[in-house]
């Protein structure tokens, strides 16, 4: 059958199943679900998998090529963006905080 996954999924069912429930983000649920379905035999192929949880093929395939290439926590952990640089540098932001911290607030000039 064309489309079938080749991914071989090292954790038991039931690892995966406590792995599941334990998850706090909705992204790590999915990926561990995918992982999941295709080891109990829901689903077969990659498109199956990708209808069943509500994502495009290409997004499984990766998900799945990241499981491979660097394991299961590879595939949970978060990213952090690089995101905009902060407008407040590190020195005046601890500054500001410590005269928040100041019981009579800021000094008045």
């Amino acid at each position: 059958m064309a489309g079938l996954t080749k991914v071989k999924i090292k954790e038991s069912a039931e690892e995966l199943h406590d792995l599941l429930r334990k998850q706090k983000t909705a992204l790590g649920k999915e990926r561990i679900q995918a992982l999941y379905l295709l080891k109990i035999g829901q689903v077969k192929t990659i498109q199956d998998l990708a209808v069943v949880l509500g994502r495009g093929s290409a997004t499984v395939q990766r998900w799945l090529k990241g499981y491979t290439e660097s394991g299961i926590t590879n595939l949970v952990s978060r990213k952090k963006g690089s995101g905009r640089p902060a407008i407040i540098n590190t020195e005046v932001r601890e500054q500001l905080l410590k005269e928040l911290d100041d019981p009579q607030g800021f000094m008045h000039l």
